[in-house]
C-alpha cells in the first residue's frame, strides 16, 4: 500500500483541523464538557469525565473512517473521476462558506450551548457517568461538523479503508489534545470559560478552518481538471 502525496496532505490537514475543532467553542467540542467540569475541585474526576468524552469521539472517528473507506472501495472505476470532482467542488463550496460566513454552519450550536448550560434537574442531581459522556462524544462526532469536510472528501476518494481510518484517527488525536488542554485550562484558570465563549472566537477559528479546507480542495482538484 502506497501513501501518496494526497494522503499526507489529508493527514496534515486533519491534524491541524483537529486542533481547530478541539479549541472551537461549538457543540461538538469542549463546550459540551464545560458545564460538567467547571467549578469541580477533584482533578481525577475532571480527567475521568474528559477521557470518557474523548474516547467516544475517537471511536466515532474510527468507525466513520473505516465505513467511508469501505464505501469508497465499492465505487466503480469509471465513476471515480466524477466522485473526486464532486467531492472537490463540495469542499471548495464549504471552504468558501466558512471563510466568508464563519458561523453560518454552526449558528444552531449557540442554542444548544444554552441547553448544556441549563441541564434538566435530573441530570444535575444524578452523577454523570462515563458511559453517558462516551455516548455524547460518539454522537457529537457522528453528526457532521464543517471542519471534518476534508476527511469525508478524502475518505470517499481514497479507495482504501486503512488510509481513510488513519486520516480520521489523526483528527481524533489532535481534537483530544486540544479539548484536554482547554478543559485543563478551564479547571485551572478562573474566567477562561467566559473568554473562550466570546462570539469573535468561533468566527476566527472557523474562518481558519475554511481557508485550510479551500486550500486542500483546490490542490486536490487541479490534477483532475488539468
Amino acid at each position: 500500500m502506497e501513501y501518496d502525496s494526497f494522503f499526507w496532505m489529508a493527514m496534515q490537514s486533519s491534524l491541524v483541523l483537529g486542533l481547530i475543532h478541539g479549541i472551537n467553542p461549538c457543540g461538538h467540542s469542549w463546550l459540551v464538557l464545560a458545564p460538567f467540569v467547571a467549578g469541580k475541585k477533584d482533578a481525577k474526576e475532571v480527567s475521568y469525565l474528559t477521557m470518557a468524552f474523548l474516547l467516544g469521539t475517537a471511536v466515532a472517528c474510527i468507525v466513520l473512517g473505516a465505513s467511508l473507506g469501505a464505501i469508497s472501495q465499492l465505487i466503480p472505476t469509471n465513476m471515480q473521476w466524477w466522485v473526486e470532482i464532486g467531492t472537490g467542488l463540495a469542499l471548495v463550496g464549504i471552504g468558501l462558506l466558512l471563510t466568508i460566513r464563519p458561523t453560518i454552519l454552526h449558528s444552531h450550536d449557540h442554542d444548544q450551548h444554552e441547553h448544556h448550560d441549563h441541564q434538566p434537574g435530573w441530570i444535575k442531581k444524578e452523577r454523570v457517568t462515563a458511559v453517558a459522556l462516551f455516548s455524547v462524544g460518539f454522537v457529537n462526532m457522528i453528526i457532521p461538523c464543517p471542519t471534518v469536510a476534508i476527511m469525508y472528501g478524502y475518505a470517499i476518494d481514497s479507495g482504501n479503508i486503512v488510509k481513510a481510518t488513519l486520516v480520521f484517527a489523526a483528527y481524533a488525536l489532535t481534537t483530544a489534545m486540544a479539548v484536554a488542554a482547554v478543559i485543563y485550562a478551564i479547571f485551572k484558570v478562573t474566567g477562561l470559560l467566559h473568554r473562550l465563549r466570546q462570539p469573535w472566537a468561533e468566527s476566527v477559528i472557523m474562518c481558519g478552518a475554511g481557508v485550510i479546507t479551500l486550500l486542500f480542495a483546490t490542490i486536490s482538484l487541479v490534477p483532475h481538471l488539468a
